[in-house]
């Protein structure tokens, strides 16, 4: 699979030691990472700690990025105008995308990343201890691959009549009205979910 990892290279000097850790766990994983830029910024930080940046050029490696990754993980510590349209574009795109904030800093938790409403989009504050369980976690998200995937399905006569009769009376397509009764038979199966529970998936 691959990801791509997101943030702003406004104080980078500083908080290094985190994104290094978050992007340095994603390659242990065994992720690609796509355009991968972090050591590159770090290099030129230290250099040239005003220097100018091609933005025109940034901005769209970075959307190609974000269009060839399976999943985001954007560090959001520093809010900033790029790290936010990266969370959208990717939100937009269909990507199941981890936002990730220090502890430390973060008195405002009613931001406008909480208030927004994705299944694609997962907010979690972090520090040095936690943050390679809550990928973890959220790695197992995408492995699940809530997101849609295409199945073959065999049905009976009386089934294809039913789902027939249901799309035309409730307006629904038959995928959805498909997704709807699994939803309801995975919220009342108690042995799925304790099945995620042990597999520290849910």
């Amino acid at each position: 699979m691959k990801v791509w990892f997101g943030t702003t290279t406004t104080k980078l000097l500083e908080y290094k030691d985190y994104y290094f850790a978050i992007r340095n766990y994603l390659i242990e994983l065994g992720f690609v990472i796509t355009g991968d830029w972090l050591e590159e910024a770090y290099e030129y930080k230290k250099s040239d700690p005003e220097g100018k940046r091609d933005i025109k050029n940034v901005y769209k490696t970075v959307l190609q990025a974000i269009d060839q990754a399976d999943f985001s993980v954007i560090e959001y510590t520093v809010p900033n105008f790029s790290s936010s349209h990266q969370i959208y574009y990717s939100i937009q795109k269909r990507k199941p995308t981890l936002v990730m904030r220090l502890f430390r800093d973060n008195s405002f938790a009613d931001s406008y990343i909480e208030a927004l409403e994705s299944r694609f989009l997962t907010v979690k504050l972090y520090d040095l201890k936690s943050y390679q369980a809550i990928i973890d976690e959220f790695i197992g998200y995408c492995k699940l691959e809530k997101g849609y995937s295409r199945y073959n399905i065999v049905l009976d006569k009386s089934q294809k009549y039913f789902l027939d009769w249901a799309a035309n009376k409730y307006r629904k397509s038959r995928s959805q009205i498909i997704r709807n009764l699994i939803s309801k038979e995975i919220k009342k199966d108690n042995k799925y979910k304790k099945y995620l529970s042990c597999s520290k998936l849910e």
